[in-house]
This record gives structure tokens, sequence and C-alpha cells, in this order.
């Protein structure tokens, strides 16, 4: 009976205090106070223009505020000619890049439609690629009769690998169409990294894969193929039966990132620490009975073959222990082969074989330091090696401010003597933002990937091109926001002799369109 008494005492002080007038705090006060506007996210007028074309947007409520309104194309001010009550005129600026509009009144944003500007650099229309690859592509090895073949770490290339799978590696017309002449059958069952040409017509592929077509587990990151794209195969006896198998016999316990031909041998780079060969006439009774021999031998990072995969000793091979020289004590990120057969290597390394190589080193034939190239080298990571053997210059990119003892951020362009060129200058760059990749094409333009927002004052995002001096080329862009990485830019001139860049990397927008890891630029 107490209990019910309480319960009801307590129910009539509540209701009481509901009845008193409390006032409590306003949870939306303090908050900015409406001006009124819109900014039409409907197709302006015209719906695309090059700098410095007048612009139409329709907007609401802009009048009052004309005198304090700021206008922005994808980041960048432009010029406004003329605000009244059904909208607003500007000027596309000189600056100005695909992407959304805006009109800022003091802290307050107020968004409009995505506004395409023109400029000299767009999506090659003649290219036939509408989709793309479904995952990326890293490399690109061009036939005499203008016929390419890409690999990669794809399954599908313009959704033709739904029945069967198109597995990491794909040839193509000049302009992208699937050829299906190609004989790899199943493919690799890992990624290709790298491709080359041997004398013979043959391509190498190094990568991360270890079964190729129908020959399961039978090879270590790196094969041969006929020109066709099957494997070059041999019949061996082992120790049971005649067997057919790779004709290159070697690779590595790790990945390979880049394979160079010179003088009919395979130098290799890549995360490895030992050279691997199978021994196909002895048993591995520690294993299983019917399983093969695998002899080993400490090789880091740096490997040449053969063509039929023996090692080749006289390459950064101490004879005495039996084992590859040291080589850099760091990772190496790029690579360049030179028309002399002299390798060029970055990352993130600072000694080769016990000698300073601050970040980059160029190896001698034998694979001996190759002293001086670079100067004094860099002081932080170079992630990139490019050389255009048109301007004959080299283009590092990285997270490095200084190269060669003087300030370069993260860009600097190298004569074929590997010093700097001092009429490149890139811009500072913030502590964040770093390169990816930087390739020079034959008519100068430097194009450009990283992690970035802005150059030199200017909204660039991930993508960029320069010219040789370090400056935003003009006119070239114009493109839209990037988000990805480029792996290769492989150049190419079409019949009116424009400029071409096919464009492989990890990515799947260019210029707002979606495509994906493969596109071909167009440079009017």
């Amino acid at each position: 009976m107490r209990i019910i008494s309480m319960a009801a005492l307590l129910m009539m002080l509540f209701i009481t205090a509901c009845k008193k007038d409390k006032v409590y705090e306003d949870p939306y006060a303090g908050g900015k106070e409406s001006l009124g506007v819109t900014l039409s996210t409907e197709i302006p007028n015209p719906s695309e223009a090059a700098p410095g074309t007048v612009i139409t947007f329709k907007g609401k409520g802009l009048m009052k505020h004309k005198d304090s309104l700021l206008f922005n194309f994808n980041g960048e001010a432009a010029e406004i000619v003329k605000v009244d009550s059904t909208g607003i005129q500007v000027k596309v600026p000189a600056t100005a890049s695909t992407g959304v509009t805006s009109v800022t009144i003091g802290d307050q944003i107020f968004f409009g439609p995505l506004f395409r500007v023109k400029g000299n650099l767009d999506i090659d229309n003649n290219y036939k690629v509408v989709v793309g690859a479904n995952s990326w592509v890293s490399d690109v090895y061009r036939f005499a009769d203008g016929r390419i073949l890409l690999v990669g770490d794809f399954l599908d290339y313009e959704r033709k690998g739904i029945v069967r799978p198109i597995s990491r590696i794909v040839l193509t017309s000049r302009d992208g169409e699937m050829d299906r002449s190609l004989q790899s059958g199943r493919g690799a069952d890992g990624s290709l990294n790298s491709i080359a040409a041997l004398p013979s017509g043959k391509l190498v592929v190094g990568g991360s894969f270890a079964s190729y077509d129908i020959h399961q587990a039978e090879a270590h990151n790196i094969t041969v193929l006929n020109s066709n794209g099957s494997l070059d195969s041999m019949s061996v006896n082992t120790f049971t039966k005649k067997d057919t198998v790779p004709s290159f016999n070697g690779g590595t316990d790790g990945r390979i990132s880049r394979v160079f031909v010179y003088n009919n041998r395979i130098t290799a780079v890549g995360s490895f620490n030992y050279y691997l060969r199978f021994v196909y006439d002895r048993s591995d009774y520690l294993q299983e009975r019917d399983s093969l021999v695998t002899d080993s031998i400490l090789v880091r990072q740096l490997i040449r073959f053969y063509p039929d995969g023996t090692l080749d000793t006289s390459f950064n091979y101490d004879l005495v222990r039996h084992r590859s020289f040291d080589g850099p004590n760091g990772p190496i990120s790029d690579a360049y082969q030179q028309a002399d057969g002299k390798i060029i290597i970055v990352g993130r390394f600072t000694r080769y074989n016990g000698q300073p190589a601050p970040y980059i080193a160029r190896l001698n034939l034998d694979g001996s330091l190759d002293p001086g190239f670079g100067g004094s080298g860099a002081d932080n990571d170079i992630i990139s090696i490019r050389y255009n053997e048109t301007t004959q210059r080299f283009v590092l990119a990285g997270n490095f401010d200084k190269f060669d003892g003087t300030a370069h951020s993260g860009l600097v362009m190298l004569r074929s003597d590997g010093t700097p060129d001092e009429q490149f200058v890139a811009a500072p760059r913030a502590s964040n933002e770093l390169y990816y990749c930087a390739q020079q094409l034959s008519n100068g333009l430097i194009v450009v990937n990283g992690s970035f927002t802005r150059y030199d004052n200017v909204h660039r995002s991930g993508f960029m091109v320069l010219d040789k001096t370090g400056k935003l080329a003009q006119g070239y862009n114009n493109t839209a926001d990037f988000s990805g990485v480029l792996l290769r830019v492989f150049e190419t001139i079409n019949t009116s002799g424009q400029t071409q860049a096919l464009i492989l990397g990890r990515f799947s927008r260019f210029n707002n369109k979606e495509i994906s890891n493969v596109v071909r630029l167009l440079f009017k």
C-alpha cells in the first residue's frame, strides 16, 4: 500500500513540474541566418567553354550580395561580369578546370552545376576503350604493326572476359579494340608487372605469379612467351616421365617489378632475396615423392638471367661467397635501362654495395656502382624515374626537397649525364604532398601524377601538365580532379601529327568520365 502511495506522489510531482513555465535552451540558436540565395544546378549557357568565355548561370537572391560574392570554377576565382535577379554572368578564368562551380558569400558556399572547361587536353575519342580493365594495368608493349599488348592485374577488359577471364594480358589494336588472336590461354595466376622483348621476338614478362596457362606452379615470377602470347616451352625428362615445361627455367622468391633486355640477357628488379631454379632429374623426397628439387641462391633485388633462365653470375655477384653482393640497402621503387645497358635505380636506399648512393644509383654492365651520376643524390625517397629519348632528359618524382644539394621540391629534371637541368624549377609543394610519376613527352610537356591538390597556387588535384620550365602548361590543365596512380605513360603520334599518351595505372575516372585503368589522351 505504501508503495502505491509513493508512486502516486511521484506522478503528481512530475505533473506539477511540467505545468511550470520552464525555459529551455534553443538547440538551433546561433545558426547562420538564411541568405535566401540559391545557385541553380541547371546546365548553364553555354554548357562548356574555354577560358575567357562568359557563362550565364541561373540563380536567385544574388543581387543583394553582388558586392560581396565570389564565383569559383573548381576552386578557381572567376571575374563576375553581371549579377541580376535571374542569375549571374561570369568569365571562365585562365586557370579553370572541369569541376563543380560555386558561389561564396562570406563563409557560406552555394554549389552550382558541374562545368566542363575546354582546353588542349582531352580523352582521345578515336581510342575505342569505353569501360577499361577491371584492375590495374602496369605496362605495355607495342608490336611493329602497331598492335599493343597490355599486362597488369586485370581479369576483364571491355567486359569481354565475363565468360572466360582475360588473365592479366590482352592484345589490342592500335586504338584499343581487343584482338582475340592472342594465345595466352588461362594467362597468369598473379599480376604481370612488366614486359620486354628479346632479340628473337619472344617476350619476357615479370610479376607475381607461379602459373601461366596450363603450366601450374612452374614459374617463379618471370617467364618467356612466344610473340603470340603462348608460353615458350620445351620437353624434358624428369625423374618419372617426359614432360613439357617452360623453356625459361629460373626466377625469384618474390615480386619482380621491372624487366629489361640488353645483349640478349634479362635484368630484373624487384622485392626478392633468392634466385630459384627447378632441377628436373631429381625428386624432393623431403616434400613429396613426385615433387621437384628447387635450387636457390641468395640474390637480392637485382638479378640478371640468360635467355634460358640460368643465373648470370657476371652481374653483381660474389663468386667467393656464391651469392650476390649486398646491392642497395633499401627498396628499389623504379628503374630505367639506358641504351648502353647501364641501369639507373631509384628508391628508398642510401648505399649500394656499401658505397654512398643517396636514393639513386647508376650501375655498370657488371652491376657495380657507376659513381657520380646524380651528384650527391636526393635527401628523401625517389619514387619514379622516366627518360625521353627525343629531349634526352630524365624526370625524377618523389618525396624529396633537395637534389644534388639544391632545392628541388619533389620533381627534378636531369640531363643524360645526371646533372640537373636548371631551366626546370618545380613550385614548392606542401609537406603532405608527393609525386608518384612524372613523364616528359617529346613535345616537351611533362605529365605529373601524385597526391596534391594545388600547384603554384592553382587548383590541380592528382594530375597536371607542366612545361619544360616547371610551370603549369597553359591550355593543358583543363581536365577534372584525378584520383589514382599512373604506372605508365606511353607516347604515340596520330596520323595528324598530334601527340597521344596512353596512360595506364589504378584509376576509375578521367576528366569526369568513368573509365578504368587505361585511357588515351590527346594533346592538341
